[in-house]
């Protein structure tokens, strides 16, 4: 039986530790929750934006900065 407490600690330490590495943002355009590691993005004016998908990376890149672009893509992610 011991085996099978150590077996579930660990299982614990590796939920933990993935929950603390991971970096979570959500999309500008539609809102998603997106990992940082994983997602594309791009850069503004010296911040980093991150994306689901090209199509709201595009979307972004094509609003003017400081505009805010029209309403939830919702088709890009759905």
């Amino acid at each position: 039986m011991p085996e099978s407490r150590d077996s579930d600690n660990n299982d614990e330490e590796r939920k933990v530790t993935m929950k603390q590495s991971k970096s979570v943002t959500k999309d500008p355009i539609c809102g998603m929750t997106v990992d940082e590691t994983t997602a594309v993005h791009a850069e503004r004016d010296g911040k980093t934006f991150y994306f689901c998908s090209d199509h709201c990376r595009q979307k972004f890149l094509s609003t003017p900065a400081g505009a805010k672009p029209e309403g939830k893509s919702g088709d890009c992610c759905g």
